[in-house]
């Protein structure tokens, strides 16, 4: 299970979501990190656009 800090580490950061069985890319910020069921899960917002969703962090690409 990762830590608080581990946890936090993107928070802030911004990264590209890939829809699911599409090409569609997109540019999201991070905004929450959750653990659930072993899976580590982002809450994102759109970097142009509004709503915030919680997405799986494997279909994703972190940019540093």
């Amino acid at each position: 299970m990762a830590t608080a800090q581990e946890l936090a580490q993107n928070i802030g950061k911004t990264a590209l979501l890939q829809v699911a069985g599409s090409a569609l890319c997109f540019e999201v910020e991070i905004v929450d990190a959750r653990q659930r069921y072993g899976n580590l899960d982002y809450k994102v917002k759109p970097v142009m656009g509004e709503g915030e969703a919680w997405h799986q962090a494997d279909g994703m690409k972190v940019n540093p």
